[in-house]
């Protein structure tokens, strides 16, 4: 009793201390949350700062008449009276703060939302024609992203290809293929420096001088019409209204390098020339014309990563002159330990894979990534304005490969009994891309309802490999005992660079009639002409003598004595070449409103003609040849505006993709497991592609976007396995197969309440195409020494490159009292087609990959904040594997190494990447 009348009491005083509660939100002109802003009370302690929704609480606040005080930097302070008539009153208030105009001098665009923020981004989402997801650069800053491969992992229906050193560098849109997607630079087409195709490698951009990356994933007729799968836009930061100098400085290190040390050779004695280059078409090389140096290795620890980027901008010329001038430098070392499975299919005739070899790999990667780029923009009138963006990206990979091979039967692993045949390879490589571009953009008014928008553009992308060298060893094992180490195999030094030239223009007129003030018309077009020289030269040492053997011949490369064998090199093969396309472009469209409904519909003409020629055409070979074709493509866009913060889209576009450059030609390339070929029969892909989205944006920052797509494709461009030639040997090919079917959902969200931020998307995607495959049988299925006789069969696949399942999510927190902030990001991809087989269900998919990172910042005064980001804290490893299990030998019990669950699965590779650490300050005034 004495207990529950103390409980009674407790209660009791508690409601007669309860004092009322004011709480609201801060935001802008554009309605912006003012993260940060102050907000405090005259004549009273009470403080409380706008959280990442702009909202705030004062609690435990006593009845009376009260002046709040708002205030942020560079707007005017706001005071407003506050009445509060008893405790148990909660008062909702809703501020809106203006700029200091005396602060801030006169500023020409009043009420929009500020470049790179998240309102920004939602508002360009909720009003664009097309589907579109964006990520703005305050949600980049938030994350450990390096590159722009790394940000596109973070966008619902994105995924990634990696390099060999673990790093994002492709995009995969909707389970679409690379080749199915292009890259802008501020609305602009660029090139691709890779040596293949025409995709952009992603990773040569650095992420801090992004403003905002758009994703397209529907296309309307004044968009070029080769992305089926979508376009990936990245919008460089431009002139800020008022002066800004933003920079950082961080450094780090990867834990792989504290693990093993990291190799490294002289990259500054590779020749950019080959000898054929340097003296003349006639030259007959000597061993003496090649440096030795850069075979030999040499393993320590690496020094730590070095990154900074300075970006200066500002309004001169009474706000007329806009100038930004950025710059990046990231100096890193990357290491990967790889295991590699050489399987053969058809050994025994069981369609089941078998090992033959076992490559452990040791990857020690330096990645040199510098950007600068400018853009100037001036205001001529109203209406009337020029610009100018250049910018030049490039990334240098010194790259050092250890490779230990130990040799199976396919039937037992040799070296379980001390037995074994070993061999050792090492590769350097050095590989250097770049980027330019510059793009000059105008818009000119001609007459009060017609306006002219043009691009003059001029690109330029080189992918540059000099003497890359590959020097081999033969060992054994015998009694677990490690024989000699001898050299008696060739050793290939090459030279490869490709140099893609465009140039562009485009020209696009808007007449808005006076008497329809919610309609447009847009008619125009592009021409575009776009060259590549590509040039290949190998050369071949052979030892001499040979055997030679380690510690009594030599103890580094630079040791062995060689022998070349083709003085002359190789400069008849089909590598060399020159390859152009012309593109010229026409479209028109219309734009309007009927009620809630905005309709954007229009038809894209496309005229291309792509060939090649080879500089020294080989017997029964075509020397040259011209594809030619015309592609009509038709858009439609519909946006139901059900509410003001609520739309229903629907889009429908037919989209193309032409082969690569480089697939069309009949080229041989000779590399680890199977040789790849070209095929001049290649034609282009054509697609119809559909959306439907329902999307909510409850206020500024916070978006709920859910959506379905389907995709229709006719002959798409896969890789596969397949038998030809005279031997009817296994190489790789590009061909066109039958017809695809890619069908999917995406939800999209992101919630902010005061202090925490939830952030996430998921994308389930199926596709489906038929191909034939290779199905071997026994004549005897009970005789494993009967003949064996091959026959086609379907079978039915997803499309290369698509994984079923992908998700992000990120929670964030920001105390803005203490300057502190904090963001935890998860990425999940799952299974995805690898790589085609020419055998039935011998397709190789990679293993589901979690990946979370971490990032810590805290800030110092008005200008700086210190920051700490970890990259990988689950180390999770990259894996291939074939769907079916091993072959073995009735009555064969050995276990085969590092292979998880043979009975069922057979691992083809596993990479390694390990935990990257950061940490850095950076600045803003």
């Amino acid at each position: 009793m004495r207990f529950t009348t103390s409980l009674f009491l407790f209660f009791l005083t508690s409601a007669l201390c309860q004092a009322a509660t004011i709480k609201g939100k801060v935001l802008d002109a554009s309605g912006e949350p003012m993260t940060g802003a102050h907000v405090t009370i005259k004549g009273l302690t009470s403080f409380a700062a706008a959280g990442l929704n702009g909202s705030f609480q004062l609690n435990n606040i006593n009845p009376g008449e009260y002046q709040l005080v708002v205030s942020f930097i560079g707007y005017l302070t706001q005071e407003k009276t506050v009445s509060i008539k008893d405790n148990s009153e909660t008062i909702n208030l809703r501020i809106a703060l203006a700029e200091d105009q005396a602060l801030l001098g006169e500023v020409v665009v009043m009420g929009v939302a500020e470049n790179g923020s998240e309102t920004q981004a939602r508002n360009l989402e909720r009003t664009a024609s097309t589907t579109l997801n964006i990520v703005s650069a305050k949600a980049i800053s938030l994350t450990p992203d390096l590159s722009v491969a790394n940000v596109v992992q973070r966008v619902s229906g994105l995924s990634i290809e990696r390099n060999s050193s673990g790093d994002p560098q492709y995009a995969i849109v909707r389970g679409m293929d690379k080749r199915y997607s292009y890259t802008l630079v501020n609305g602009v087409k660029i090139p691709s420096p890779d040596n293949k195709n025409r995709y952009v490698p992603l990773d040569i951009f650095p992420a801090n001088l992004l403003d905002r990356l758009e994703v397209y994933k529907s296309l309307t007729a004044d968009l070029e019409g080769d992305a089926m799968g979508g376009g990936i836009n990245m919008v460089m930061k431009g002139a800020p209204e008022t002066f800004q100098i933003r920079g950082d400085l961080q450094t780090g290190y990867n834990y792989i390098n504290v693990l093993r040390n990291f190799d490294s050779f002289n990259a500054s004695v590779v020749n950019p020339l080959s000898p054929r280059e340097e003296y003349g078409d006639g030259y007959l090389a000597q061993p003496s014309d090649f440096s030795t140096s850069n075979g030999v290795t040499k393993s320590a620890l690496p020094i730590p990563d070095l990154l900074a980027s300075l970006s200066i901008g500002s309004r001169v010329l009474n706000k007329k002159l806009g100038v930004m001038v950025g710059g990046s430098f990231q100096n890193s070392y990357r290491g990967t330990e790889s295991i590699w499975f050489d399987t053969d299919t058809d050994r025994f005739g069981s369609n089941l894979p078998s090992i033959r070899s076992v490559e452990d790999r040791h990857y020690s990667n330096r990645q040199l990534r510098n950007a600068v780029h400018t853009r100037l923009d001036y205001r001529l009138a109203k209406n009337q304005s020029i610009n100018l963006y250049a910018g030049y990206y490039s990334l240098i990979n010194q790259e050092a490969r250890e490779t230990k091979t130990t040799f199976l039967d396919g039937r037992n692993f040799s070296s379980s009994a001390g037995n074994a045949i070993l061999a050792y390879s090492t590769r350097t490589r050095v590989i250097n891309q770049g980027i330019f571009n510059a793009t000059l953009q105008g818009s000119n008014q001609l007459l009060k309802p017609l306006t002219l928008d043009w691009s003059l553009v001029y690109s330029k992308a080189k992918n540059d490999q000099p003497d890359n060298l590959r020097f081999d060893r033969n060992g054994a094992l015998a009694n677990f005992v490690e024989q000699p180490i001898n050299v008696e195999r060739r050793a290939p030094r090459q030279w490869q660079r490709n140099t893609d030239t465009d140039y562009t223009a485009y020209y696009n007129f808007t007449w808005k009639p006076e008497i329809l003030k919610s309609a447009l018309i847009k008619a125009g077009g592009l021409y575009r002409t776009r060259d590549r020289d590509n040039y290949f030269n190998r050369y071949l040492f052979d030892p001499n003598p040979s055997p030679q053997f380690l510690g009594k011949d030599w103890n580094t490369f630079a040791d062995v004595r060689w022998q070349l064998v083709n003085p002359g090199g190789s400069a008849t093969d089909e590598l060399n070449y020159k390859a152009s396309e012309k593109v010229t472009a026409f479209y028109g469209l219309t734009q309007f409103t009927i009620g809630k409904l905005d309709v954007n519909t229009g038809v894209r003409t496309e005229i291309t003609e792509q060939g090649y020629t080879l500089k020294s055409p080989k017997q029964f070979q075509t020397a040259d040849t011209t594809q030619r074709y015309t592609d009509v493509l038709p858009s439609l866009s519909l946006k139901y505006r059900a509410k003001p913060d609520m739309n229903v889209r629907f889009s429908y576009y037919k989209a193309i993709s032409r082969p690569g450059y480089f697939e069309i030609v009949p080229y041989v390339i000779e590399q680890d497991g199977y040789d790849e070929v070209g095929n001049p029969k290649l034609t282009r892909v054509r697609a119809d592609n559909f959306d439907l989205r329902w999307e909510f944006f409850p206020n500024s920052t916070d978006q709920l976007l859910i959506g379905v797509f389907y995709k229709n494709i006719q002959d798409p461009i896969e890789y596969a396995v397949v038998r030809e030639g005279i031997n009817n040997e296994a190489v790789i090919k590009p061909g066109n197969y039958g017809t695809a079917h890619n069908t999917g959902f995406e939800l999209d969200f992101s919630k902010f309440f005061n202090r925490f931020g939830v952030k996430g998307n998921y994308t389930f995607t199926y596709s489906s195409l038929t191909s034939r495959k290779a199905l071997q049988t026994r004549v005897d299925p009970n005789d494993v020494t009967s003949p064996l006789t091959v026959r086609s069969v379907d079978q039915t696949r997803p499309l290369q490159g698509q994984a079923k399942h992908i998700g992000n999510l990120s929670f964030l927190f920001k105390d803005t009292k203490k300057g502190f902030e904090s963001q935890l990001s998860m990425v999940y991809t799952g299974e995805r087609l690898e790589t085609i087989s020419a055998f039935l269900d011998n397709d190789w998919y990679t293993s589901p990959i979690l990946q979370m990172d971490l990032s810590l910042e805290q800030r110092i005064g008005k200008h700086f904040e210190v920051f700490v980001k970890a990259i990988n804290l689950l180390n999770s490893p990259f894996e291939v594997f074939a769907k079916k299990p091993l072959f073995r030998d009735l009555g064969n019990d050995n276990v085969y190494p590092f292979q998880p669950d043979p009975a069922i699965k057979t691992l083809v590779r596993r990479d390694q990447y390990y935990q990257s650490m950061r940490a850095g300050i950076r600045f803003n005034f």
